[in-house]
């Protein structure tokens, strides 16, 4: 299976943590997979379907009775549809796919604010306060 859930700037071995919550990139790369294979797929299905988007994912035929590929096809092979392109005119095959990328982003680090002085002479005349007897 292609690599459909990328964990960006992030090697499998290092660990992510939420809260009390600690995992290694891998696991939660698996289980992710995992998830968007089962249960989540079947919820997307039955969401578009409730916003009137019935898409078929297709199937095949074993033993005279038919087995639908379910939408966790949609996350990993992709469903076949056709596309019309504006310029073309034509209709084109292929398959759509929906990817997940999750992408760590790290907190800036706050830059501590430099104070201007009140007036460009303030510090002459410190400067000159300081060396004055």
């Amino acid at each position: 299976m292609e690599d459909n859930f990328k964990l960006e700037n992030c090697n499998p071995h290092e660990a992510l943590s939420f809260k009390d919550n600690v995992f290694k990139v891998s696991k939660l790369k698996e289980k992710l997979e995992t998830a968007f294979s089962g249960d989540l797929a079947d919820v997307l299905r039955e969401k578009l379907k409730s916003y009137g988007v019935d898409i078929d994912p297709g199937g095949y035929i074993s033993g005279g009775r038919f087995y639908s590929y379910g939408y966790s096809k949609f996350f990993q092979q992709g469903i076949e549809c056709e596309i019309l392109k504006f310029n073309s005119g034509e209709w084109q095959k292929g398959k759509m796919k929906i990817k997940v990328t999750l992408e760590f982003c790290p907190d800036e680090p706050e830059i501590e604010e430099i104070k201007e002085p009140e007036s460009p002479l303030d510090d002459l005349r410190r400067m000159i306060n300081d060396t004055t007897p």
